[in-house]
Order: C-alpha cells, then structure tokens, then sequence
C-alpha cells in the first residue's frame, strides 16, 4: 500500500515538469520569442524541481541563446567575403558605407549557461549529451582551452564508465564508442581549423591512449605530427594505421606525403600507386600527378 501511495505522490511531479517543458519549449521557439516571458517559466520550474534534467537542459539553452545577441552595425569598411552586407550610397551613387550583423557575446551570461550545466553535469555524470552541449558552447564562444579540458574531462570518464554512455532520456547509447570516436573527431577539426595546435595534441594524445587501435584516431593523431614537422614519428603511427586498413586511401596519401618530405621518392612513388589500385577518381587523380612530380 505504502509503494502505491508513494508512486501517487512522484507522479505529479513529473506531470509538472512535463508541462513547463512544454511551456518553455513553445516560448523558446516561437517567433515571436520574449525572453521575460521563457525566463518566468525557467523560475517557475526551478522552483517545482530544481534537480529536474530537463529543467538544466532548457536553462542552460535559454543563457546561451541570451549570451549572443544579432546587432546591427554601419562600417565604412568593406566586410568580410563570407558577411552579408548591404551597401550604402551617397547622392552621387558612390558607396559611403555598409550595414551588416554581428553577434555580441556576452560573458556573463555565458558564464552562467555554463553554471547551470555543470550542475547538470554533476548530478548526471554518465550523460554524454549533457557535456557534449558543453563542449559545444566552449568552441561557439572560441574559449579553446576550456573547450580542449572539458574534451579531455570527458574522455577520462568515458574510460572510467567502459563508454557505457547514456544520452536523452537517459537512453543507453547504441554502439557508444564509435559514437564518441565521431564526436571527439569532430571537435578535433574545429580545433585544427582554430590552429589551437597544442590543445588538438593533447585531445589527440588522450584519444590515442584510449583506443590505440582506432583508425581515424591513429590518423588524427598522426596529424599532430605532420604539423610539428615530426616526420618520423609521424611515419610510425600512418604505417600502423595502414596494417588496420591497407586500402584507405587517406592513410596512404599521408605516408606517400611523408617519404616526400623524407626524400625518399622510391616510396613515396610506392604509396601514390597504391592510390591508384585503391582509391576514388578524386584520389587516383592526385595519386597520378604526385606519380609524374616526382618521376
């Protein structure tokens, strides 16, 4: 009797949070969006349930949303080729400025976006999805040292947990490691696309140590090499990754790349005409050209 009145008593609660999930997400996503208005269902809810997951996902998405706001500016410098701008003119036609968007960040506000998630971070450590919008928000806002630590954080409980991750719902992830594999490499690039060098070593060493025996992870780390211009070391890591996979054409453009650079043409030509028996149209056509460079 006693379980069936307890059952009785949690209900409600999840009806209740249920419904200001339902609340926050038609004001977030209206059109019409009031930040007031998201903000006073966000207090209601907290004070309903305070350890509510989902009540830490909505506020943590509410203050990083507040934290970058779209303004308007007038330059009479010409933007940038990837910004829309519009151009203005004077009474003769010439051009005397332009109007275009730019997005202020606000650090307070971020700071408190990333507040909030960590508390959701503490209370549900084993949910990947939680410090993955974490991550996210770091590399958004180009904080790439912390970006970088949260990715090794994260990396040391995914071993101490096995990669048994859970995600939304807490659903038990399917196949977690080549889902983390995947991710881990995606924030890989943005830091190489930052040129944050030292930070995508270390990610890329920790990655290594933890699945040795990965591909794409012996590759990307393979890479850091390649930038520091340690070519040997470099060489060890692209030769083992060619035992996981002789036929991947990326691994063997990266070993022909290296005896280049070890001027040694007989196997860098060796590699490029692996390419050739093995590769896509793209990659025999490069695979034929570095061929004919080096003859």
């Amino acid at each position: 009797m006693n379980k069936v009145i307890l059952l009785l008593l949690i209900l409600p609660i999840t009806l209740i949070g249920q419904n200001f999930k339902n609340q926050f997400q038609s004001k977030f996503n209206n059109e019409d969006y009031n930040a007031k208005e998201v903000k006073e269902i966000l207090e209601k809810w907290e004070k309903s349930n305070k350890n509510d997951v989902e009540y830490f996902i909505a506020a943590f998405n509410f203050y990083f949303r507040e934290s970058q706001q779209e303004l308007l500016q007038l330059s009479k410098e010409e933007p940038t080729k990837n910004q829309d701008a519009l151009v203005l003119t004077d009474s003769l036609g010439n051009k005397s400025g332009y109007l275009h968007s730019y997005v202020s960040k606000n650090d307070s506000l971020f700071a408190i976006s990333q507040n909030i998630i960590d508390k959701a971070i503490a209370l549900y450590p084993n949910r990947l999805d939680l410090r993955f919008g974490k991550i996210h928000t770091l590399g958004e806002f180009e904080k790439f040292d912390l970006f970088s630590n949260q990715i090794l954080n994260t990396i040391d409980h995914s071993n101490k947990i096995k990669h048994k991750w859970l995600w939304s719902n807490d659903k038990t992830l399917d196949d977690p490691e080549n889902f983390f594999i995947d991710a881990i490499q995606g924030y890989q690039n943005k830091l190489f696309q930052a040129e944050s060098d030292e930070n995508l070593k270390k990610v890329a060493k920790k990655m290594y140590d933890t699945f040795p025996n990965d591909l794409y992870v012996i590759s990307s780390y393979g890479v850091t090499f390649l930038i520091e211009n340690k070519n040997k070391e470099a060489l060890e890591l692209y030769l083992k990754a060619e035992k996981i996979n002789p036929d991947d054409s990326i691994v063997l453009s990266n070993i022909g790349l290296i005896y280049e650079r070890l001027s040694d043409k007989k196997n860098a030509v060796k590699y490029y005409q692996k390419i050739e028996k093995v590769g896509d149209e793209q990659s025999k056509e490069m695979a034929r050209k570095k061929i004919n460079d080096l003859k």
